[in-house]
């Protein structure tokens, strides 16, 4: 698969990540959106409603854009364990599509960074626990990084709405790699 490579405009924001250290990069990335599912559970098992037309964000603004439906997609990835957790998957971006993304099983640390040069949060990292025991849909905006790290020994499903179908041909999608020094996340989990 082919990612598109990284753009001037891209690597001018993390270069300025680099010297800032990271307490000075977290907080809320403009545009990301947190959705917190309703359980509606009895003794038979539960139902959730994940996305329908007309939802709010947590927030209250509009959670879903008005467009015909793209794609929907589920991924599996293996805890494998360890401590601190060993799955990391980050990060990569897009252009134009944006993210929907629910964890319906396992819990995940999700880090985003916002590589928009002309967002008023650009090289901000936003950190969001999402999961069985935090159940929300985080709306991730194109030119946001994403990843998630799995905070279990439980294997991580993520169900994903998405608002570009996946083309093969001309896919819109980038890669960086987790540990890069200019975002600096430290991915540890400190134990008390």
């Amino acid at each position: 698969m082919a990612w598109q490579p990284l753009s001037p405009d891209l690597e001018r924001v993390l270069e300025a990540m680099r010297p800032r250290p990271l307490a000075e990069k977290l907080g809320p990335i403009a545009g990301v959106k947190l959705k917190t599912l309703t359980v509606r559970a009895d003794q038979r098992g539960y139902f959730v409603e994940q996305l329908k037309r007309g939802d709010r964000s947590d927030d209250g603004q509009p959670f879903i854009p008005e467009q015909p439906f793209a794609q929907m997609s589920r991924s599996l990835a293996y805890a494998r364990g360890g401590n601190p957790p060993e799955l990391i998957k980050a990060f990569h971006w897009h252009r134009r599509q944006w993210d929907y993304w629910d964890f319906v099983q396992g819990n995940v640390r999700v880090v985003l960074v916002d590589l928009r040069e002309d967002s008023p949060s650009a090289g901000r990292i936003q950190v969001v626990i999402a999961g069985q025991h935090a159940p929300r849909v985080i709306a991730i905006p194109p030119l946001v990084a994403h990843g998630y790290q799995a905070l279990d020994l439980q294997d991580v499903i993520l169900t994903y709405y998405v608002t570009e179908p996946y083309d093969a041909d001309d896919p819109d999608e980038g890669r960086i790699s987790w540990r890069d020094p200019r975002i600096g996340f430290d991915w540890t989990v400190e134990n008390i």
